[in-house]
């Protein structure tokens, strides 16, 4: 994702330069210019996403925005909310395998912003520095997961916890997540999972010892639930076609190509939240 990372800078840079030209003039038909583009791609991309999703429906969405250009381009005009517990897993999976073959597991624990919260197992008998391991996971995050700032070993103070939705900063307005109740955590069980329906959106929510996590209900291009699966830690096996997909992360972990749509969760006095949905942030 670095390459368009680095476009996107590029751009801005570009932007800024044009506006604040001396020339008045200049700086208004750069601003009208671009107003113009944004409302044309802006329209032109709401009735394509909308157009896929009712031809080919989530799955097949979630697909396409797997490709990190297509990502961005969606999330740069408010089309994609995006979990950034999802888009760390992703960028740690760049060097969780290199680890591994040196007795060292990497377990993703929070992400909070710009700071992503690892816990690192099997360092000690390894004899890998820490440090080594820890500019391994910082270069892979700044690589992978824009806006990262900070990498931070261990457990965060207990708070409550929250889930950020990605946003590319200075080009559009922030959104913040709109959260739902889903159930009670008493419903569901250490290694159990329960099929909700959420403003219309069939939701999936496990319990993987003690930890939340919600994904569509729903086995890859299908229209087969996953609620009578069985879950393994934090594996769920589809109960039709034997499917296992990581339901902290969505990843299939049989070799399929299909992702599993994570949504993020959030706890408030006993109950399960999911995010359904985004509106403008306050004050934005």
């Amino acid at each position: 994702m670095s390459g368009e990372r680095d476009l996107l800078d590029e751009a801005q840079r570009l932007i800024a330069a044009l506006e604040s030209h001396p020339d008045p003039d200049v700086s208004a038909g750069v601003t009208a210019l671009l107003q113009a583009i944004d409302t044309i791609h802006r329209t032109a991309l709401t009735h394509l996403v909308t157009a896929i999703q009712g031809m080919a429906g989530e799955a097949f969405v979630n697909r396409l925005v797997a490709d990190p250009a297509i990502r961005l381009l969606l999330m740069s005009y408010d089309l994609l909310a995006v979990d950034r517990r999802l888009l760390a897993e992703e960028a740690l999976d760049a060097v969780r395998g290199h680890l591994h073959t040196r007795g060292i597991d990497v377990e993703l624990a929070e992400v909070v912003g710009g700071a992503v919260y690892v816990r690192l197992h099997g360092v000690e008998g390894s004899g890998v520095p820490l440090e080594a391991v820890r500019h391994d996971l910082e270069e892979a995050l700044r690589s992978g997961l824009i806006g990262f700032q900070e990498l931070v070993l261990g457990d965060r103070a207990a708070s409550r916890p929250t889930r950020d939705l990605l946003q590319v900063q200075g080009l559009r307005r922030a959104q913040r997540p709109v959260y739902r109740r889903a159930c009670a955590t008493g419903d569901i069980a250490p290694g159990a999972v329960k099929a909700v329906d959420v403003d219309g959106q069939a939701i999936l929510v496990a319990n993987v010892e003690g930890q939340f996590y919600a994904v569509c209900n729903q086995c890859g291009d299908t229209p087969l639930p996953l609620q009578f699966g069985v879950l393994d830690g934090a594996e769920l096996r589809c109960s039709w076609h034997g499917c296992r997909y990581d339901v902290r992360t969505g990843r299939r972990l049989d070799g399929g190509s299909e992702q599993l749509a994570v949504i993020p969760v959030a706890i408030e006095d006993d109950e399960i939240r999911v995010a359904v949905s985004v509106e403008p942030a306050a004050g934005s």
